[in-house]
């Protein structure tokens, strides 16, 4: 196993794809029978002393099986969000339809296609590229979430015709909007609510089952001689 640095990882996955399936024009093999398959993975871990290291894998084949293209690297950290952000890019530029974003307990992983009016051009001789993220085990899941996190931000528009990025980026949203709401003092809520539009302020108060609503509006304004409304009590038709 080759030890990289950042800097050097990008060329080498460049490299490594275009060894396996080199650019062609056009890029498609119309005889082949099965598409062909190529996989990237990073597997996040420690060494025995509770360093953190990225292992850097390839696997090549088809839909049905791949194996092993025997080249391995290894970075002595985790890979920073922004060389990820890089690596994407350039597949995206190559392959700019994601067909699938699976999630699994311990990984996840974006498949890369190219659209029917590309298959002619010049390229990647490679039907599809999939990027997997690995946590070793259990105690790295928070890492390979960190890197889930970023990816469903920074390529939000790439991903959201696949049905677990919609799942998924809810499920984010609503975490997010859930911590930044527990973080805020009473003074800091009323000042959001206050910047909000009339119209989502009434939504808000529609929200609020319709009990609750009439007990504090009884409560507020039982004292005040202008009530907005009088509670009217309601009789048998």
């Amino acid at each position: 196993m080759e030890i990289i640095n950042q800097k050097e990882l990008l060329d080498k996955i460049k490299y490594e794809i275009c060894k396996m399936h080199p650019i062609l024009n056009p890029r498609k093999n119309n005889e082949a029978e099965v598409l062909s398959v190529m996989e990237i993975y990073f597997t996040f871990g420690a060494t025995c002393d509770n360093k953190p290291i990225t292992a850097i894998g390839f696997l090549d084949g088809d839909e049905h099986a791949r194996s092993s293209t025997l080249t391995y690297y290894k970075l002595d950290e985790y890979i920073d969000l922004e060389m990820v952000n890089e690596i994407i890019s350039y597949l995206i530029i190559e392959y700019p339809y994601i067909s699938d974003f699976s999630l699994f307990s311990k990984s996840f992983s974006l498949s890369f296609n190219y659209s029917l009016e590309m298959e002619e051009q010049e390229g990647i001789s490679c039907d599809k590229i999939i990027l997997r993220f690995n946590a070793h085990t259990n105690e790295f899941v928070p890492i390979l979430n960190k890197y889930l996190s970023n990816i469903l931000v920074q390529f939000t528009d790439e991903l959201s015709r696949t049905s677990t990025f919609k799942r998924k980026y809810a499920e984010y949203c609503n975490n997010l909007q859930n911590n930044i709401l527990d973080s805020l003092n009473e003074k800091e809520i009323e000042q959001m609510i206050k910047m909000l539009p009339v119209e989502m302020k009434r939504g808000l108060l529609r929200e609020l089952p319709s009990q609750y609503f009439f007990q504090f509006y009884k409560e507020q304004y039982s004292k005040e001689e202008k009530a907005p409304l009088k509670l009217i009590k309601t009789t048998n038709i």
